[in-house]
């Protein structure tokens, strides 16, 4: 049911320059690729030249194209597809690793949420940021793909033209084609994964992928586990503590996911109200701010007026693909997870209304795991699975027509096209595909510390999961609140950050009833207004999709962003000779994005003046980093990012 994806994606929680979707709740009517046809046991991991053998692992530099950072190394760790059959068929789950810098202690292993969504991608854009802002030092960074997970014998039983030719349904059918269409692509989906795994489907679950994690541990040689998760990642770590708890170091649990013991109202209404309170905060951030291209005296009339008008009349994009209601629909959502997505999302919508869906599609593909070429990752196939192999949401409401009701009445927006039909089919799914199963049910009374975020504005986790969850494990377990907007705070809010980091490195959990409110602004230097802009640079630019995919949030860097139509390399020569002119001289750094067709400089006069320059080329946005941001850049146009280095 398109009308139910609420997405909850971890966004700069878990990738700074990537958003990472990470759907929970609803079962989803599109289910993402494949042209594969191999069983459950089919792995695309990385095959190394072993540099390092650790416990039992063999790590090897990265052979994977998201994997750009010489530091990061790979292997794989080959699990029981069936624990109760462990010499049967295996999975080959795919591991990568940011190294410790320091003398190794142990290792933190990561998770980004879904179910579905790749751990290993995570660290692989994101790990030498995600380590240097928690501070881990001695302990090494993991990501792996979880079983079903891309590399990871990744789920794939549909198409990508199957998929592609559904992603966008029309969530409300006007004529029998429209709602033939609908009824397909959740039945040829189901159809598709019961032809391909058949009764293997019920291995795909969360208590498995705990049984992973300690697989992991015991190939690391460590005797105890640090974690990191995200969302539905938060659900995963307790499971594993639950499961395992005297193996248990240290957990961070950020945006925590607890379905168990939800009334059939709360499985539906929980993400729709999040969502419906997160658009309201949007809508008056958009009515009362110069700098939104959405304004309106009614901005949700505004974007009520712009969902009917393509249910009505669909608009074409440069590739012929129609974006509709379900694509701006889907687009919405996926902004809603970072209050840095709003001015995206605002300048997306008053594209498509001038009939430009480019940038619409862009925030709803992105999400979807879509890439340009019509390819697919397998996060919308893998999140059915892995939700009704876990028991989440296979329960039907008695009254369906009742619930509907409820659902339209508390969220206006983000409920309206649910019918009753759509509240009855995650559960027909789920019991088609592996029967009648129980999550595990929480709890944990080991002494390794467990620290739970929950966000008071978070609409993809709200914040009485967390609060549950914490009840639910025990007295070593604590919750920090978050104030701010959005889903996931590592790396966008520094007091969770600082927190976070703290655990994990020194096992030192906060005061009791620690509240984390957003950062402020970063206030612009006082030198700043006097930095030369060499000639062939523009006026600053506003590019909403490049800062929001390069995490240039206002509340972490003040920056300012320019164009030109100067090579990357020469945009960066040409501020050297400026700045030197200034007295701000070149000093070597670590390469901030190091992808193709990119080139930066590192400034200080060594007094207050210290400034970095990113120059990103034209070609640098091919890169599946920077792809969603394209939008905002002109055909054989180089992006110029000018940072204030503070502090």
């Amino acid at each position: 049911m398109a009308a139910l994806a609420i997405l909850a994606a971890c966004t700069t929680a878990t990738e700074v320059h990537s958003k990472q979707a990470d759907p929970i709740g609803s079962f989803p009517v599109t289910s993402d690729r494949t042209t594969d046809t191999n069983g459950p046991s089919d792995t695309t991991g990385p095959t190394d030249t072993t540099v390092e053998t650790q416990g039992g692992l063999d790590w090897g530099p990265c052979h994977d194209p998201n994997a750009e950072d010489p530091k990061l190394q790979c292997t794989t760790l080959t699990v029981p597809l069936d624990y109760d059959n462990p010499t049967g068929a295996g999975i080959d789950m795919a591991l990568i690793m940011y190294p410790a810098t320091d003398d190794r202690t142990g290792a933190v292993l990561f998770n980004p949420g879904g179910p579905g969504g790749s751990g290993f991608d995570s660290i692989a854009f994101s790990g030498a940021a995600i380590a240097s802002g928690l501070g881990l030092g001695s302990l090494d960074l993991i990501g792996f793909d979880p079983r079903g997970v891309d590399r990871s014998g990744g789920i794939r039983c549909v198409s990508d033209e199957f998929t592609d030719q559904h992603l966008y349904v029309d969530d409300t059918p006007d004529t029998p084609e429209e709602q033939a269409l609908k009824d397909e692509s959740s039945s040829g989906f189901i159809e598709g994964c019961k032809q391909k795994y058949g009764d293997t489907l019920r291995f795909y679950s969360t208590a498995n992928t705990a049984r992973d994690m300690d697989a992991i541990r015991t190939a690391l040689g460590d005797d105890q586990l640090s974690y990191l998760g995200i969302s539905y990642g938060t659900y995963l770590g307790a499971t594993y503590a639950t499961m395992f708890p005297d193996r248990v170091r240290a957990m961070v649990l950020d945006s925590a996911f607890e379905p168990n013991g939800d009334t059939v109202e709360e499985q539906f209404s929980t993400q729709l109200v999040g969502f419906e309170g997160a658009f309201n905060n949007w809508a008056t951030w958009c009515a009362s701010d110069a700098s939104c291209d959405f304004t309106a005296a009614d901005v949700g009339a505004r974007w009520d007026a712009l969902k009917q008008q393509l249910d009505d009349t669909p608009i074409a994009g440069a590739d012929g693909r129609l974006a509709n209601n379900a694509t701006m629909q889907r687009a919405t959502q996926a902004a809603l997870y970072s209050e840095s997505e709003w001015p995206v999302l605002a300048q997306a919508l008053a594209k498509a209304e001038r009939g430009d869906p480019a940038a619409l599609f862009a925030l709803a593909d992105a999400y979807n795991g879509r890439n340009e070429d019509g390819t697919f990752d397998t996060l919308f196939q893998s999140l059915p699975v892995i939700q009704c192999a876990s028991g989440f949401g296979n329960i039907a409401p008695d009254d369906p027509e009742a619930l509907t009701a409820t659902l339209r009445a508390a969220a206006p927006r983000f409920g309206k096209d649910i019918t009753a039909q759509d509240l009855t089919s995650q559960a027909d799914a789920c019991n088609q595909m592996v029967g009648d199963v129980e999550p595990v049910g929480l709890s944990y009374a080991s002494s390794g510390p467990i620290l739970v975020i929950g966000g008071t504005k978070d609409p993809a986790t709200p914040i009485r999961w967390a609060q549950k969850m914490v009840g639910e494990l025990g007295p070593n377990a604590q919750l920090v609140t978050s104030t701010g907007e959005g889903h996931g705070q590592l790396l966008v809010n520094t007091c969770v950050t600082s927190i976070e980091g703290t655990l994990l490195a020194e096992l030192t959990l906060p005061a009791p009833d620690t509240v984390c409110n957003p950062d402020p602004l970063v206030e612009k230097p006082d030198w700043w207004d006097g930095l030369p802009v060499p000639d062939g640079i523009s006026d600053v630019a506003n590019l909403p999709a490049v800062a929001a995919v390069l995490g240039a949030s206002p509340t972490l860097v003040f920056s300012e962003m320019r164009t030109t139509s100067l090579s990357a390399a020469d945009a960066v020569a040409a501020y050297t000779a400026a700045f030197r002119d200034a007295g701000i001289d070149q000093f070597d750094a670590p390469p901030i994005l190091p992808i193709d067709d990119t080139a930066q400089g590192t400034y200080s006069d060594f007094g207050d003046r210290t400034v970095a320059v990113l120059a990103l080329g034209p070609k640098a946005f091919d890169d599946k980093v920077l792809q969603s941001a394209r939008v905002d850049v002109p055909a054989d146009t180089t992006v110029v990012w000018v940072v204030a280095i503070v502090g």
